[in-house]
């Protein structure tokens, strides 16, 4: 047995003596590679877990409850890594859960990160405990990840006896606007942050989600089988697939897609079945426009072209019924009543939501500049096949970070944008998409096509933030092809037989 484990070992039981304000228990537990990681009943379907999910690494598992308020709680767990590389890496969550993220806790260990992740202050896959709770809604909102970040810089000086010269933050979906909000209001908490496919413009998202259904649930005379979104899907192919210069099966970029689907209506001249009633094509031209408030402003932009019935995910919102992620975030964020009725869900409803902004849950702002002026370095990616969170959003971001800091010349200086073109909602596809880039944990091996900045977005922000190493980044697809994702604003081209990423 080396020095080194047993010198983890005992740092390991003698930590328990750590103390941080607010400290309501803590435990450790020592956990050697290839053993068994328990993750709580109630959060096994909230990430991809890989079977069986064993420690990559051997670590001290320390889990603590911090008192954020006098009525708040949070749950922080973290891994301390044998092999330590002298960093920190926070994680955030996923939807409305309070899961902690466990696979990209192991993940991060197995990287050499001491990673700390959080239960973003309520336990389980609804966000309903946070119901009368509003210090409870800030810890989902803001402060779990704040409180990730000032305990864990802590605790990990205590257990190495020396602090992390770098910190680093990792999250995708909800943890993608988390990653957005730390930037926002605690620049100094992280000096680089990797936020995927980011939840952002939260309130709007989930009103998005009740309005671009409703044209399609069970009942309603636009109402459509799966095998009906299967038509859709394969016209949208017919009319765009091609705009990037091959023919692969992915709309790359969806915003230079201009879906027609009066082409599928059934009436049309010389057109033959498969096809679709008018109701159904109404239901389309509204889904695949951007929806406005009654000010004029957009309140969410459009579905994507190409994003139609490809995974599961779709199905979290275009499933016959009032989508589960607006129920949540109306009844326990917006509403906070667990009986509000969505059956008579309207543009009202909408209107009250943005205006009242409960929680300041929206995360809209655009507002970096203070992470941007003390060297912070922002790696984004989106997949444009992602039919949860149109990866539009992601480029208004960019664009309205731009404005507000009034510098489009030097955003290539801090912040990087990749849209991944056939990705899905943060990872995986069945369309071929080169998806794989090591940006998350969980996900199946392989997790990049080398385990190096080039490939790898945690180690690119990594070479980013201490080096200056402009990020260039390639991913894998399941085929074992690699592909270099373009850079925003950039768009890929197949060109004499191969990808490129032409200057702008």
């Amino acid at each position: 047995m080396s020095t080194a484990y047993l010198g983890l070992h005992s740092r390991c039981e003698t930590i328990a003596s750590f103390t941080t304000p607010g400290l309501i228990s803590l435990s450790t537990s020592f956990i050697t590679q290839g053993s068994p990681i328990t993750v709580p009943e109630a959060c096994v379907e909230a990430w991809p877990l890989p079977e069986p999910f064993v420690a990559s690494a051997n670590v001290c598992h320390v889990t603590l409850s911090v008192n954020t308020t006098e009525s708040s709680t949070t749950l922080l767990e973290m891994f301390l890594p044998e092999k330590w590389n002298q960093r920190l890496l926070g994680t955030g969550t996923s939807g409305f859960s309070g899961c902690v993220d466990f696979p990209t806790v192991n993940y991060g260990a197995e990287m050499g990160f001491a990673t700390v992740g959080t239960n973003a202050g309520h336990d389980g896959l609804s966000g309903a405990p946070v119901l009368h709770h509003p210090e409870m809604l800030n810890d989902f909102v803001w402060r779990s990840i704040h409180t990730e970040a000032l305990v864990g810089k802590e605790l990990v000086h205590q257990f190495y006896g020396s602090p992390a010269s770098y910190s680093y933050y990792a999250g995708c979906s909800q943890g993608g606007r988390q990653g957005f909000r730390a930037a926002e209001q605690f620049p100094g908490d992280f000096d680089g942050i990797l936020a995927g496919d980011p939840a952002i413009k939260l309130i709007s998202l989930a009103a998005w989600f009740g309005l671009a259904s409703e044209p399609f649930r069970t009942g309603k005379p636009g109402e459509m089988a799966p095998t009906d979104w299967a038509i859709v899907h394969k016209e949208t192919l017919k009319q765009c697939d091609n705009l990037d210069g091959k023919a692969d099966g992915i709309i790359a970029y969806p915003e230079d897609c201009h879906f027609r689907p009066e082409a599928l209506l059934c009436s049309m001249k010389h057109h033959q079945p498969p096809c679709l009633s008018t109701a159904q094509v109404d239901g389309l031209r509204k889904l695949y426009s951007p929806v406005y408030l009654k000010s004029g402003k957009m309140l969410y932009p459009r579905f994507e072209p190409g994003a139609e019935n490809v995974s599961p995910v779709f199905n979290v919102t275009f499933n016959g019924e009032f989508p589960g992620l607006a129920l949540e975030g109306f009844r326990y964020i917006v509403y906070d009543d667990d009986t509000w009725d969505p059956s008579n869900f309207s543009i009202a409803d909408v209107e009250y939501a943005i205006k009242t902004n409960r929680g300041d849950a929206q995360t809209w702002t655009g507002d970096l500049r203070k992470f941007k002026q003390r060297g912070g370095k922002l790696l984004t990616y989106h997949g444009t096949a992602d039919s949860l969170i149109p990866s539009t959003i992601s480029s208004l971001q960019y664009k309205m970070t731009a404005e507000v800091t009034g510098r489009l010349a030097t955003m290539d200086s801090w912040y990087a944008l990749y849209l991944v073109p056939g990705m899905e909602h943060c990872w995986g596809t069945p369309l071929g998409s080169a998806w794989r880039f090591g940006q998350m944990g969980g996900i199946p091996e392989p997790r990049a096509a080398k385990n190096t900045s080039d490939y790898n977005a945690l180690l690119a922000l990594v070479d980013w933030v201490e080096k200056e190493k402009q990020p260039k980044l390639s991913g894998l697809t399941d085929a074992g092809e690699t592909r270099e994702i373009c850079r925003y604003p950039r768009k890929g081209q197949w060109v004499n037989g191969r990808w490129t990423c032409p200057s702008v």
